[in-house]
């Protein structure tokens, strides 16, 4: 049995705890959070141990895994302080904020002989791991396009509490084409501000890829609004090849119920916080393997974020590692 400890419990740690406690190998033992009436809170809710302060919990001998859900711009400092302290540790995304500090998290969790684990869970779906599967048997022939969109309304007080979509979203988006298709030859970005009235950030984005082929990936993420349609972009995910093609999609299933940072209830979205720690306890921890999303891949799907926050609304870009 593992003992799991969280920094931080905002809002997407509810769905982490709820991972946590459908694993039989695993209990969370610890919280903390610098917010005192949350964590105590949680606590309640949990029966969990809040602790004073960071060093605490990574002092205590009932944790061996932490789970790093901070604001991003404190991950950094987290990560380090965990794996120093002989912890496993998985970080939500986004992972840091420059590929120096996920590098700098490379190189300790090698010499702390640590897994570090970047949360990018989208790709630990069944539907999403089998698409991979066909992909590499050659299934869908030569691929000529790749499509992934997320279209969810956020309110701006809601937003307030994260980076603009190029850094929130698209990173989901360019770790899965990593995933699926590999490292792209060149990246084009266009954002605009929709919706917010104070906030000096971008709030709807679409980047373009050229893969090595010459396939294209479109890659398009919205806070602005929901798709209600019949055939809703909420979250999807399109392979189309000249001899097949693929589709994972979160709205076959919905309803109305709150959990985490969304407003309704998208099963498969949930799932995921389930499916990577299930695999990062027991394929990493346990068995040793590799994450399907390495600290490595991090290190390449921040250079892509960086290099499309940079040039928004310029022309296109040659991606050089």
């Amino acid at each position: 049995m593992y003992g799991v400890g969280f920094i931080g419990v905002g809002a997407i740690s509810e769905l982490h705890q709820l991972a946590i406690s459908e694993l039989p190998q695993v209990e969370l033992r610890g919280i903390v959070d610098v917010n005192s009436d949350l964590v105590q809170r949680r606590s309640k809710e949990w029966n969990v141990k809040a602790y004073l302060d960071i060093d605490a919990l990574l002092q205590s001998e009932d944790i061996d895994i932490v789970y790093v859900l901070s604001p991003v711009e404190h991950h950094y400092e987290h990560v380090i302080k965990a794996l120093q302290a002989g912890k496993h540790v998985l970080i939500e995304k986004p992972v840091a904020m420059t590929v120096g500090q996920i590098k700098e998290m490379e190189r300790v969790a090698q010499e702390a002989n640590r897994i570090c684990f970047p949360a990018h869970n989208y790709i630990y779906h069944p539907e999403v791991i089998k698409m991979k599967k066909y992909l590499n048997e050659g299934a869908f022939g030569k691929i000529c396009s790749a499509w992934m969109t997320f279209n969810i309304y956020h309110s701006e007080e809601l937003a307030s509490h994260y980076p603009g979509v190029i850094r929130q979203i698209m990173t989901h988006h360019l770790y899965t084409t990593l995933f699926l298709l590999g490292i792209p030859k060149k990246l084009s970005c266009l954002t605009s501000n929709l919706h917010y009235e104070q906030l000096d950030r971008e709030d709807q984005a679409v980047i373009t890829l050229e893969m090595q082929n010459g396939a294209h990936a479109v890659l398009f993420s919205s806070f602005a609004c929901d798709d209600d349609s019949s055939n809703p972009f909420t979250y999807m995910v399109k392979i189309l090849g000249t001899e097949g093609s693929a589709t994972h999609s979160w709205r076959d299933i919905q309803y109305n119920r709150a959990i985490g940072t969304l407003s309704k209830a998208y099963p498969k979205y949930e799932e995921l916080f389930y499916y990577e720690s299930k695999y990062f306890i027991e394929e990493c921890i346990m068995n040793g393997k590799q994450p399907l999303s390495t600290i490595s891949d991090a290190v390449i799907v921040q250079g892509l974020v960086e290099m499309a926050d940079k040039n928004q609304n310029s022309t296109i870009v040659s991606y050089q590692e």
